[in-house]
């Protein structure tokens, strides 16, 4: 009994420790308000676990490497590699096929299933274990040849081979032991190979192979003698490419060859796409919206009605394929495909199992729209829009009869829905993407850089809708796919409208679709594809029905006004062009006579430099939605500072080599309108990456400094002074004299991945800035740290300023995604909501992050655990007192009357 007594009193004391050590922030709001998704990124290599059949391993071009679940789709691990290629780049994958893990050859039972090289000189050679990634070993190479980035790699026998062709010359092949890195040779063996080129070569397991003329050349690379066959072909333009699914198999023109003893063994007539599983040959024949997936003799799987959110063009990363339980001889496969907008998908029995959107890793454009309002805010909307021209002369009966039509309609649809009568519901009421009271619930629109276009809940996560625009890529100035809104939801019951902006691939003229952003309905006539390149593109001034026109603008400077009838809308507009490469920035004017719109150019600059040495990397302007709600700043001797506000203004960063100095980073002010440099501010020994977000009147942005090594972030503060030269209208062309600039440095200690402002209704609320580190935390932080003003050891009284401390300390307690780490993120939007004190945020990169941030706290918003029935118990308390307090006076009252 004593000992269980001890026993028992050791666990009470454990548990209490161990519970002492768990702490969390908001426990009971983790997953209320935010919610975050991880993907992986478009398949490189793929394999299916041969020990687990439920469970495929697979390496994208986001240098990631991860095991998804054959039943789901979900991510079982996965492993996250740098972003730079020099040495995040996964150039080789290996997947044991035996069906249980590979013992190295020196005997020291040291498991591996899964093999990758990643890099780019040095080249890191991994194993891992394949049920729960964990790393195994590690080792690395430098290559000390020429061209080391043309370096392939295969594996054969508990070896890890490296070869480098040296284009025109010799191939050289050292080989290593796999999982320690040591030289099975002491010298690196080089093959004579003077025909050897870059576009006419492959190498698939120990054979390369090479088209020369008329003749194909295969070398085997391990081979102590006879390394070199030949084999006559028919044309020496046929095109050579590796087939997927088993080494040393081919193709070169239509013919499938195997390189071990050259003979054709597959005669490619239809030019489909194929996969070899178990020694058999299977083919993808695919059409507009069907997909069959056969061998030679048999039909293995058929995808009928393919999606549309589905790119038909499929490719078989994977194939996994058992005999069926029946006794026909026949086989079931499982196949892991992949598309070229990025989707996974997993088919089994013709039937699409699951699909992963991984094209959501590379996001172009997004926009937060507002929702419709549901069929009774609607009819009060109508009861209320008393303004127009319909019931411009309403009165008091007229209002009456519309109040009761308004309610006999609301009576007529619940009765008729409780009879099953009713009409049918709409997409938004089907989905409920209806308008809350607070406007927190939004549809997130978000478009890819492959063309794919997603309408997603903010709130649960949920994908409404996707639509594929085909051909479509971003324009060559670097700029990717636009996204713009022409018309909001506020315009009831107009819809809400947006249109998408891009460039056909392959004649590189400009597209536009229009389409409604909560159905992804198309509108008009939805995918218009224009007959010239765009140069420029803007939204004008609302013109009929609150739609705003669309400015575009050729290559041949011809301005293009959609629709056509808005023309007069674009008379006085001023826009500007930017080339990167060679810094050069021009501004231009529209001006609309008889019926003709033509384009005055205004002004240029050349920012680049004599020699264009300077390239431009931002170009950043405001939030075109923000709104300002204090024009100035009050001091210590009650004087008001005010705020330098140009609408006009953007924030130019350009950077570039120095003769000097080494790195050069210059950050310009311009104004669009007039052309005239504002302020400009230069940093020398110092590059990006920048990360740059420009509000109201400050600017901040960070970058490396390469003279002290380290990481800073600098913000400016623009103002007028302490008179104001217009309160009511900015003009540019008649703009106030230089302004007076504020600015300070900070050491920042992490990397910063992007930066962006919160964004609120009317500006009331305090604006703080949200940093992503590169470690995968977004740190809100208070606009008060990165104040420039902070530049005495002597806190101001009145003013509210901190004393100025160089380092700009991150408080964790201010990280929004608290242990919600964001692998890779490469941007961050914001977006208002009904509430002030509110901002919307979604982080995206390799995982989307949304939440809702609140700078000042929720103060036009009852706290969650406001106690209702307490204030209502008092409530009624005070409201009972003074009914009887009022009795007892008047009755007092009465009596002194009578005295």
């Amino acid at each position: 009994m004593r000992r269980f007594k001890y026993s028992l009193m050791n666990i009470v004391i454990i548990l209490s420790v161990v519970t002492s050590l768990c702490s969390a922030l908001y426990e009971d709001q983790i997953g209320k308000f935010d919610w975050r998704k991880k993907f992986v990124g478009t398949i490189k290599f793929g394999y299916f676990d041969a020990q687990n059949a439920d469970k495929s391993i697979v390496a994208t071009d986001e240098n990631v490497l991860a095991a998804i679940s054959s039943k789901n789709g979900d991510i079982l691990w996965r492993k996250v590699f740098e972003t730079d290629n020099t040495r995040g780049e996964i150039k080789f994958l290996h997947v044991t096929r035996e069906g249980k893990s590979i013992a190295s050859q020196s005997g020291d039972q040291s498991p591996f299933d899964i093999i990758t090289v990643n890099g780019n000189n040095p080249f890191f050679f991994r194993g891992y274990n394949m049920n729960n990634g964990n790393l195994l070993w590690e080792w690395s190479i430098t290559a000390t040849s020429q061209d080391p980035e043309n370096s392939l790699f295969f594996f054969k026998e508990y070896s890890m081979y490296h070869v480098l062709p040296i284009w025109n010359s010799h191939i050289e092949v050292t080989e290593y032991h796999a999982s320690t890195g040591q030289q099975s040779n002491p010298t690196t063996s080089s093959i004579f190979a003077a025909y050897i080129t870059k576009d006419n070569c492959v190498l698939n397991g120990q054979y390369f192979a090479c088209i020369v003329k008329e003749q194909l050349l295969v070398i085997d690379l391990i081979a102590d003698q006879n390394n070199l066959r030949t084999k006559a072909i028919e044309s020496p333009n046929s095109s050579i490419k590796v087939i997927r699914g088993k080494d040393n198999v081919i193709q070169v023109g239509k013919s499938v060859l195997n390189l071990e003893d050259l003979t054709v063994i597959y005669e490619n007539k239809n030019d489909v796409e194929l996969y070899i599983e178990s020694d058999k040959i299977i083919r993808v024949v695919q059409n507009e919206k069907d997909v069959k997936i056969l061998t030679e003799n048999a039909e293995l799987s058929s995808i009928e009605d393919l999606p549309e959110t589905l790119d038909n063009n499929l490719k078989i990363m994977a194939t996994k394929c058992k005999p069926k339980r029946d006794d026909t001889n026949q086989i079931a496969c499982r196949f892991l495909l992949s598309t070229n907008d990025g989707a996974i998908a997993l088919v089994q029995q013709g039937k699409i199992k699951w699909v992963r959107e991984e094209s959501l890793t590379k996001i172009s454009a997004v926009e937060f729209i507002e929702l419709s309002l549901s069929d009774a805010q609607g009819a009060i909307e109508e009861e209320l829009n008393s303004g127009d021209e319909e019931h411009s002369n309403s009165d008091i009966l007229s209002s009456l009869y519309r109040r009761l039509h308004s309610q006999y309609g609301m009576i007529k649809n619940i009765v008729l829905h409780l009879l099953g009568l009713g009409p049918p519901p709409s997409f938004s009421q089907r989905a409920g993407l209806v308008r809350d009271d607070f406007g927190l619930h939004k549809m997130m629109v978000i478009m890819t850089k492959s063309g794919k276009l997603f309408g997603i809940d903010n709130v649960s996560g949920k994908q409404h809708w996707v639509r594929v625009l085909k051909n479509s890529e971003g324009f060559s100035n670097g700029q990717g796919i636009r996204l713009l809104v022409q018309r909001t939801s506020k315009f009831y019951p107009l819809p809400t409208q947006c249109v998408i902006i891009a460039r056909e691939k392959i004649t590189g003229n400009g597209i536009i679709f229009q389409f409604n952003p909560l159905s992804g309905q198309t509108i008009d006539k939805g995918l218009l594809n224009l007959d010239y390149k765009i140069k420029q593109a803007a939204l004008l001034n609302y013109g009929d029905n609150f739609l705003r026109p669309i400015l575009l603008v050729d290559t041949n400077d011809n301005v293009h006004i959609l629709p056509e009838s808005s023309l007069k809308q674009a008379d006085g507009f001023f826009f500007y062009t930017v080339n990167r490469q060679t810094g050069f920035l021009n501004g231009y004017m529209i001006q609309h006579e008889n019926n003709k719109v033509d384009l005055l150019p205004t002004w240029n600059l050349n920012l680049g430099g004599t020699e264009n040495e300077q390239k431009i990397t931002h170009v950043v302007s405001k939030n075109s939605v923000e709104r300002v709600h204090s024009q100035g700043r009050v001091l210590a001797d009650r004087s008001v500072l005010y705020k330098y506000i140009n609408p006009n203004l953007i924030a130019v960063v350009t950077e570039g080599p120095d003769s000097i100095h080494k790195y050069m980073l210059n950050v310009h002010l311009i104004d669009v309108v007039s052309g005239s440099i504002v302020f400009s501010m230069n940093h020398r020994r110092a590059k990006g990456p920048v990360r740059i977000v420009h509000s109201e009147n400050w600017l901040v942005y960070s970058f490396y400094n390469e003279k002290i090594r380290r990481n800073e972030i600098t913000s400016i503060e623009l103002y007028e002074g302490k008179t104001q030269t217009n309160s009511t209208i900015w003009s540019s062309l008649n703009a106030p004299p230089s302004p007076l600039v504020e600015r300070q440095t900070y050491i920042i200690s992490s990397s910063i991945a992007a930066l962006r402002e919160t964004i609120t209704e009317k500006g009331i609320t305090n604006k703080h800035v949200l940093m992503a580190l590169d470690s995968g935390a977004v740190v809100e932080m208070p606009w008060m740290l990165l104040d420039p003003r902070r530049n005495s050891m002597v806190p101001t009284e009145y003013e509210g300023i901190i004393p100025y401390i160089p380092e700009l300390v991150i408080q964790h307690e201010n990280t929004i995604n608290y242990n919600q780490t964001i692998a890779k993120i490469s941007g961050i939007y914001t977006a208002a909501s009904g509430l002030e004190s509110t901002c919307l945020v979604m982080v995206y990169g390799l995982d989307i992050f949304v939440t809702r941030v609140s700078p000042s706290k929720t103060f036009d918003l009852l706290k969650e655990d406001f106690d209702y029935f307490l204030i209502s118990i008092v409530l009624i308390g005070l409201i009972t007192a003074s009914y009887v307090v009022k009795h007892l006076a008047a009755k007092k009252t009465i009596k002194q009357a009578w005295k």
